[in-house]
């Protein structure tokens, strides 16, 4: 097994970047590269792997809109009162 942790792309991004060549734009590659993340979340689904994806922001870091990050805030204030 392959460690997850290595600096080298997996079998997946692999692929992909493969198919790499077959767009004209980074924006239209980047396109095809989501649809098929998504549909590869959708099909791991049906073999009991859950994984989920978290929506950007702007381009901003997701970390201070995480609910990870939310829940924490919410605990504080709540322990506090």
């Amino acid at each position: 097994m392959i460690s997850p942790s290595s600096n080298s792309p997996g079998e997946l991004m692999r692929f992909l970047m493969h198919l790499r060549e077959q767009f004209d734009t980074e924006e239209q590659f980047k396109e095809f590269a989501l649809a098929e993340v998504r549909h590869f979340i959708t099909d791991l689904r049906s073999l009991g792997i859950e994984l989920t994806m978290r929506p950007t922001y702007g381009g901003l870091p997701v970390s201070h809109h995480s609910a990870t990050q939310k829940l924490g805030v919410t605990q504080k204030l709540t322990s506090s009162s």
